[in-house]
């Protein structure tokens, strides 16, 4: 089942990737299932363009939204300014919300492109990311 996210939910995402450059941007993704209904910016408070660190009371803030309005946590976004797309060494052993799909941002032949994964025990599966007109 792919994560599926409306084109301005999207837009929002590569804008706030955009924004935090040369830094990595962070942020959470309210759902149902792996229907997106909202896109949550979170401060990356590493502030680094190799890595980062949501800022933790702003997460633990975005998540109680995410209860209260009856979602769930159906992703979590991150930028690779560096590149590439995919899950770094580092982005595994962080993995610490496996139900929910992890969508990574980088810069390919000057666009932003992103990808997918659930990512468990060390194990990355890609899935599919739809952007819904």
């Amino acid at each position: 089942m792919p994560l599926t996210l409306t084109a301005a939910q999207w837009q929002a995402i590569l804008a706030h990737v955009q924004e935090e450059l040369p830094n990595e941007a962070c942020g959470l993704l309210a759902g149902e299932g792996r229907v997106v209904r909202r896109v949550c910016p979170v401060e990356n408070v590493l502030h680094s363009p190799w890595e980062y660190q949501m800022d933790p009371a702003e997460q633990v803030r975005v998540m109680l939204e995410i209860e209260a309005a009856g979602w769930e946590l159906s992703g979590i976004y991150h930028s690779h300014p560096g590149g590439p797309p995919v899950p770094s060494p580092t982005d595994v052993a962080r993995a610490y919300y496996p139900e929910s799909v992890y969508v990574i941002l980088a810069p390919v032949r000057g666009a932003w492109h992103g990808r997918a994964f659930l990512i468990e025990e060390g194990r990355v599966e890609e899935v599919s990311l739809r952007v819904a007109e």
